[in-house]
Formats: C-alpha cells, sequence, structure tokens
C-alpha cells in the first residue's frame, strides 16, 4: 500500500471517528435544545388554557376549545397541538384540535390527588408518531379542582430538524473527509511519493553502474536526510570508481612501460655489442688508411682523402666510445667537475640520435657559476634526457636555454627552459611519476623525467617545474655544490640503465 494513501485512511479513520463523536454530541445538544424549547412552549400553552379554564368549563356549549387552541398555539407547529380534558375522578372526557383531525390518542387515566401543580410530563408515541404531553391540574373558583388538561404536542417537527441537521453534517463530514483526503494525497505526493520516487530512481541509477546522479533536495527533513546520504554514498562510489579505473589505466601504462622498458633494454644490450663490432673495422679502416700514408708522399693528392678517412673513423669511434660510456652500467663517482662538459656532451648526443642540424635546433649557455662536485655520468644522464624530451616536442627550429648560477645559500640554481609548445597545467602534478607520458605509443616509456628526478634526489636537489611567461617549458633545479661529499672516498655503487 502507498505510504499516500495509508496515510489517507488513517486520517480519514480519525476524521470519520471524531466527526461522528462531534456528531453525535452536537445532535444531543441540538435535541435536547429542541426539547426544551418544546417543554417551555408546552408549559406555556398548559398555564394559559389552566387560567382561562378557572372560569369556563369544557362543557361549557359557549366555549369553543379548538377556536382557543387555535388561537394561542404557534403557527409554525406542525401538526398542530392537542388538548385531552379530564374530570374530577381523572378521567377523559374529550379531546380538541385546531385545525385538525384529532388523532387517536392512547386511553390512561390520572391521579388528580398525587398531580402538582407542576404538571406531569411524559413521551408516548402513537403508531409511527411520538409525542410530549404534560398534564396540568384544572382548578375553579376557591382553588377547587375540577380536573386535568393534557397538552400534547407532536414530535414531528423536532424530528424533522434533528434529521436536516444530521444529513447537513454527515455532507459536511463527507466533504470535509474528501477535501483533507485529496489535499493529504496532494501534500504527500509532493513531498513523500515524488521525492521517494526521485531517490527510487537515483537508487536504480547507482545500481546500473551510474554514479553521476544526484538528487535534489525536497525540503523534508528527514528525506533530505535519506538524500544527502544517498548523494553522499553516490560520491564515495564515483570516486572509487574514478580510482579504480585510473589505477587499471596506470596498471596498463605499466605493463606497456615495462614491456618497452625491457624492449629497450634488449635494444641498448644489441647496441652495445654492435659498438663493439663495429669498432673492429674502423680500427682496421683507420689503421689501413695510415699505413697508406705512411707509404705516400706528402704532395701525393690521395694523403688528403685517406686523413679524411682516418678523422671520421676516429670522429666514429668517439661516437662509439660515448654511447658505450652512457649505457655503461658502472659505479656511481662524486668529483670536482664543471657543468659545461655533461651539458655538451649531452646536447652531442642527442643531436647524433635526433638527427638535426645544429642550425635547427640551438643551445644557449649561461655559466656563470658551473663548478660543483657531483656523478659526470648521471648528470651527462640527467641533461640527455631533458633534452631529448625538448626535440620531441620542439616543432621545426628552436632554442634550449641553460643558465646556472649560485642562489642565496651558495647552491646551484640550474634553469632549463625551451621554446616548445609546454606542459599543460593538469599534467604538472605527475610528470615525474613513472610511466606517465603525453607522446605517442613508441615515442617514450615515462621514465625519463623520473629518472631526472631520482637523479636530483641523490645530489641531494630539488626539481620544480614552473610555467614561464613565454611559453614553452622551465625547469628549476637547485643541488649543492658539495653534494656526495661522502663518497669521495668511497665511491657507491648505482645501477642504471640508460
Amino acid at each position: 500500500m502507498r505510504i499516500a494513501t495509508r496515510i489517507f485512511l488513517y486520517l480519514f479513520t480519525l476524521i470519520a471517528v471524531a466527526s461522528a463523536a462531534l456528531g453525535y454530541v452536537s445532535i444531543q445538544d441540538e435535541r435536547n435544545h429542541l426539547l426544551a424549547g418544546l417543554r417551555s412552549e408546552a408549559r406555556l400553552m398548559a398555564r394559559s388554557l389552566t387560567a382561562m379554564l378557572r372560569f369556563y368549563h369544557p362543557g361549557d356549549p359557549s366555549v369553543d376549545l379548538d377556536k382557543i387552541l387555535s388561537d394561542i398555539s404557534p403557527r409554525e407547529w406542525t401538526p398542530p397541538p392537542m388538548l385531552r380534558f379530564y374530570d374530577r375522578e381523572g378521567a377523559p372526557v374529550g379531546v380538541a384540535c385546531a385545525h385538525c383531525n384529532p388523532l387517536p390518542l392512547p386511553q390512561k387515566r390520572i391521579d388528580l390527588q398525587a398531580l402538582t401543580e407542576e404538571g406531569l410530563e411524559d413521551f408516548f408515541e402513537s403508531g409511527v408518531d411520538q409525542f410530549f404531553s404534560i398534564v396540568v391540574p384544572v382548578s375553579g373558583p376557591g382553588d377547587t379542582r375540577q380536573g386535568a388538561l393534557e397538552v400534547v404536542l407532536p414530535l414531528q417537527q423536532i424530528n424533522q430538524t434533528l434529521a436536516g441537521t444530521t444529513r447537513r453534517f454527515l455532507f459536511f463530514t463527507v466533504a470535509l473527509a474528501v477535501g483533507l483526503g485529496t489535499l493529504i494525497i496532494l501534500i504527500a505526493r509532493w513531498n513523500i511519493t515524488q521525492p521517494m520516487q526521485r531517490l527510487i530512481d537515483a537508487a536504480r541509477q547507482l545500481g546500473a553502474g551510474d554514479f553521476s546522479s544526484r538528487v535534489e533536495p525536497s525540503g523534508v527533513v528527514e528525506l533530505d536526510r535519506l538524500t544527502d546520504e544517498l548523494n553522499r554514498m553516490a560520491e564515495q562510489l564515483e570516486e572509487q570508481n574514478s580510482k579504480r579505473d585510473r589505477f587499471y589505466q596506470e596498471k596498463l601504462q605499466l605493463e606497456k612501460g615495462l614491456r618497452h622498458a625491457e624492449k629497450l633494454a634488449s635494444i641498448g644490450q644489441l647496441s652495445s655489442g654492435l659498438a663493439h663490432e663495429i669498432g673492429t673495422p674502423l680500427n682496421v679502416i683507420s689503421g689501413r688508411a695510415e699505413h697508406l700514408i705512411s707509404k705516400l708522399g706528402k704532395d701525393d693528392p690521395s694523403c688528403k682523402s685517406l686523413a679524411t678517412i682516418v678523422q671520421q673513423s676516429e670522429n666514429i669511434t668517439t661516437l662509439i666510445e660515448r654511447l658505450l660510456a652512457f649505457s655503461r652500467k658502472g659505479e656511481q663517482a662524486f668529483a670536482p667537475l664543471s657543468l659545461q662538459r655533461p651539458i655538451k656532451e649531452a646536447f652531442s648526443l642527442c643531436m647524433l640520435r635526433s638527427k638535426r642540424s645544429r642550425d635547427e635546433i640551438t643551445l644557449s649557455l649561461d655559466l656563470a657559476e658551473d663548478q660543483m662536485i657531483g656523478d659526470g655520468n648521471a648528470l651527462q644522464h640527467l641533461f640527455v634526457n631533458l633534452i631529448l624530451n625538448s626535440f620531441q616536442a620542439i616543432e621545426g627550429a628552436g632554442t634550449i636555454r641553460i643558465s646556472v648560477a649560485e642562489d642565496e645559500q651558495r647552491r646551484l640554481r640550474i634553469v632549463y627552459e625551451d621554446s616548445g609548445p609546454g606542459i599543460p597545467e593538469e599534467q604538472r602534478s605527475r610528470i615525474f611519476d613513472p610511466f606517465f607520458t603525453t607522446k605517442q605509443v613508441g615515442e617514450g616509456t615515462g621514465l625519463g623525467l623520473f629518472i631526472v628526478a631520482n637523479i636530483i634526489e641523490e645530489h641531494d636537489g630539488e626539481i620544480r617545474v614552473e610555467a614561464p611567461t613565454e611559453g614553452g617549458v622551465r625547469f628549476v633545479i637547485t643541488l649543492p655544490r658539495e653534494s656526495g661529499m661522502e663518497t669521495l672516498a668511497e665511491p657507491r655503487s648505482l645501477n642504471r640503465d640508460g
């Protein structure tokens, strides 16, 4: 059963019981009031007739009791009142009725001796009609009792009045019940049924997996408390669902990153082996070229070409040695150094890898202070990762600016900037997370900046990303000048995968 219907039935029953009790009391009060008026009217008529009959006897032909009764009877009585006379023995002797035929009244005798001046009142029925009668003594001259007079008033008019009052009251009760019931149903619908239906719909949507649904407050305190709890549960479910999705996405990215890192490690090992294999033919080529130069005279035109072969072979050998040094897993060694060398070597390696000309990407250095104690290979790895990110972000020509100065605490403040598109604000808080990348699949592992942050942490430094006013990316790195002093005597082992 609906709650609105239940409330309606409860209130309707309460209204019906209260109305019935009120109606009963009201009708009884009205009946008593009407009967009191009837008694008063009957007493008045009885006194008037007894006062007149002190000087006239009912048997006197000159006395027209019907006319007298018609004169003193209220006009509104329907049917009109009747009179019945009793002799000195208390036996009925006649009946009078104004403008009507007397009804057959039950025969009875009265005891004049026991009859008081106040009279004797009684209610009786004749067929389906009800009557009220009052019997008063009739005294003659000298206060001698000549008989008695009974005034009989019908209750038909009172019963009709009470019946009309009852009908009106029942109509009012029914109308009140219907009106209140309709109002209760509408109020319950607006304040209970509809808010409950919204809560049910929201619960169904939550059950179906739609955690974005919310329910507006209804203004009912109890329902609003339930609404708040449902909205809070929906927010928690939505947050948990988002965390779960992010966890699965991060797990998927981690698996992809691990597979890609394993592939890069395999490629690194293969490249290291190939570098060793390439070194032997280069040594042969360089040795043969030098041998030919020694056999030829200095003025021989072929010497210039052979010298070029030897020079280029040495250049290739130098690049291979750099690649091997960069990819080699070695020990961490802190030593005094200048930041200029790892920066320039990192830029050269990145230029080799990206196959860009030096005119396309330019490196701008402002090294006011660059002396520190650190791991040169690790710092080179750091700048390689930063410069490679810039190479991939810059389309066409661009500039990389690196400035190093000393701050107030005698630390080196390294500002790295490029002219690329920059990093969106919503991604800056996650760029140092492992395997987080905004590049296309196959272009990055998401480990570059993570490795940068680890190298800076090993040097007891800090790194933060800022939003430059002219666009691009801006990293601010703070390194102590004497980081790793405790490791100068005994280098610590650190495995780093290039």
